[in-house]
């Protein structure tokens, strides 16, 4: 059996936070605008991108954690193969706010609060069944092409 692919995780914080951390384990974030839904967020190899966030962020009070992930049990979203499972997922929810009718949380571009729903439902019916989703990895486009007519964006990160 081969081993499973071990990244760099960089996850930017606060200084007092990272230091929690690093004592007691990362403690899982559960905020409405989580868009790949609650857990702990790391930026993949990409040091330098996790400092940019955090100092956005938290300013001078910023801080960086290098982990290394290993991604065993993963939604992969560089595979197409998961997309029938988020598509169903989204199905049911929509399908779930036209009988209720409720509405869905509203997507904004600081808050992608239906990708976050759609994330942690898929989430929970494959622990139904059963199996474990530890991570989930993709690629981000976020930031302005570098120059005019790029597909490469100045904060895309995986």
């Amino acid at each position: 059996m081969a081993e499973p692919l071990r990244v760099y995780g960089y996850h930017g914080t606060t200084i007092r936070r990272a230091g929690a951390a690093l004592r007691n384990g990362f403690r899982s974030s559960r905020n409405d605008y989580d868009w790949l839904g609650d857990g702990v967020y790391f930026f993949q190899d990409a040091p330098r991108r996790a400092w940019e966030w955090a100092t956005a962020r938290y300013g001078a009070n910023a801080a960086v954690i290098r982990s290394v992930v290993r991604l065993e049990g993963h939604m992969e979203l560089i595979d197409t193969g998961w997309f029938d499972h988020l598509d169903a997922t989204y199905t049911a929810l929509l399908e779930l706010a036209r009988r209720t009718n409720l509405p869905l949380p509203r997507q904004t571009a600081g808050a992608l609060r239906i990708d976050r729903e759609v994330f942690n439902h898929t989430v929970d019916i494959f622990a139904t069944n059963g199996i474990r989703v530890r991570a989930i990895r993709g690629v981000f486009v976020e930031g302005i092409p570098l120059f005019p007519g790029s597909a490469i964006h100045s904060r895309a990160h995986i």
